[in-house]
């Protein structure tokens, strides 16, 4: 009986556990995801910043047509809207236009026509001494205004407005 009450000492080695996983390195597949996450969000700031530098010039036009409205006449909105157009459509289209071609490079950027309707009042607010109605002014600075938040930055259809000239 005096061995059942010993215990007997079996020959055990100590148990060494193995080290515990590890979450690095990552699979290839999470590398994989991880690319793709950093490259959306590059993309997207991309993005960002360049559709605010589109649209810097369009909100200083708007700024301007809608600052001091009472002083502003039909000659200084349509100094700001070829100031905004030479923003976005390029220069050497753009800078040589006057008259009926402006009117119509104005209108052919927008769905329906503003400019060539009212084009005998443009010619008098522009080119002539005497001085519109008040009324007929300010339609006129509102055309503009409804131009500079319809037509700019340019729709992909109206782009090539000069390709059919």
């Amino acid at each position: 009986m005096s061995q059942l009450s010993q215990p007997q000492t079996l020959p055990l080695k100590p148990l060494h556990l193995p080290t515990e996983p590890s979450v690095w390195p990552l699979p290839w597949g999470y590398w994989a995801l991880l690319g793709f996450i950093v490259l959306a969000i590059i993309l997207t700031v991309l993005l960002i910043r360049r559709k605010r530098k589109q649209e810097r010039a369009k909100k200083a036009a708007l700024k301007m047509l809608t600052s001091d409205v009472s002083t502003l006449s039909p000659a200084e909105a349509n100094e700001i809207l070829r100031q905004a157009a030479l923003s976005y459509f390029p220069r050497k289209e753009v800078a040589n236009l006057t008259g009926q071609s402006w009117f119509s490079f104005l209108d052919s950027q927008l769905a329906s026509p503003r400019f060539i309707p009212n084009e005998s009042s443009w010619h008098s607010a522009l080119y002539t001494s005497a001085n519109p109605p008040k009324d007929e002014e300010a339609n006129l600075i509102s055309d503009c205004k409804y131009w500079v938040q319809n037509a700019l930055p340019p729709k992909r259809k109206y782009r090539n407005w000069n390709a059919a000239s």
